[in-house]
């Protein structure tokens, strides 16, 4: 894979509460259960690790010391001091996960679910790569044709994208049929794009597609939560958009608007490389809509 999982040793010196933030969002899907509770208790209140030791944050996750250190190195840091020290320096900036509960009112539900849209789509830009993101932008300017496959709530996603790519004037289908996917994968060849969109980055049957992709001389382009999974590795390119920990069932759901938001970006990178000959392309669109209007 050339483009892919969190850079082990990050840099505390550019962003370090939020780049803290998104390494462990990132490597959600790769914790063992233990782990993952200190992950969620890091994640919904950031703040707790600030002035913490390694066994009071173990308690309040129900784990020992030993299991906090460990995931602190798991996620990517040299310790528990040292991310503790991450989101010390950025602690102003840091914010709380929003909690959804059966009790909350109607309004109460609304205002939460808006705080949890918000915190998914704002994280997107510290947690994709900026040098995978960039090279998803050349991969797609210069493919000859693109598919986009998903599954479940990713599937509608991947519709978007080829959708748009296609508005664009890029070549672009999202095949919705499992069986068809999966030839329309064997079809590609050098020269043009898979683009798997997965939650957690395991599902059997898109990786499968994306391995045929890869094997026909495609480039696979990965947009999911969680590095080192089994797509993410696969991926040439893997935008790791990083996951969420709300309890509710909606961390899928948040997950996929934080993937429009950033096809959003993709798209718009991808007309800010040749803005005028896009600008164009547009407008003859706009004019044949308006003319199927009248």
């Amino acid at each position: 894979m050339n483009t892919s999982s969190p850079d082990p040793s990050p840099d505390l010196g550019t962003a370090p509460g939020a780049r803290a933030v998104a390494l462990i969002r990132a490597a959600l899907g790769t914790l063992v259960a233990s782990e993952r509770r200190v992950a969620e208790v890091v994640l919904a209140d950031p703040r707790a690790v600030i002035g913490s030791t390694a066994s009071q944050l173990g308690s309040r996750a129900d784990t020992s010391a030993t299991t906090v250190i460990r995931f602190a190195r798991n996620v990517g840091f040299g310790g528990y001091q040292e991310l503790a020290i991450a989101l010390a320096v950025a602690e102003p900036s840091l914010d709380t996960v929003p909690a959804l509960s059966p009790t909350d009112s109607p309004a109460e539900t609304l205002r939460g679910v808006a705080a949890l849209a918000q915190h998914a789509v704002g994280s997107i830009a510290d947690s994709v790569d900026p040098e995978a993101f960039a090279a998803a932008i050349r991969a797609f300017s210069g493919a000859r044709h693109t598919i986009a496959v998903g599954a479940a709530l990713t599937g509608p996603v991947a519709e978007d994208l080829a959708f748009r790519l296609t508005h664009l004037g890029h070549p672009a289908d999202a095949p919705t049929d499992a069986q068809i996917q999966w030839i329309r994968a064997q079809q590609l060849g050098p020269g043009d794009v898979c683009v798997a969109i997965l939650h957690g980055g395991t599902y059997p049957h898109v990786v499968e597609v994306a391995r045929e992709a890869k094997a026909a001389g495609a480039s696979v382009i990965a947009i999911t939560s969680f590095a080192r999974t089994p797509l993410a590795e696969l991926a040439d390119i893997a935008l790791v958009v990083g996951g969420t920990t709300a309890r509710s069932g909606m961390d899928a759901w948040g997950s996929r608007l934080a993937y429009l938001a950033t096809i959003d970006a993709l798209l718009i990178a991808l007309t800010n490389t040749d803005p005028a000959g896009y600008r164009a392309r547009l407008e003859r669109i706009g004019d044949r809509i308006e003319r199927d209007l009248l």
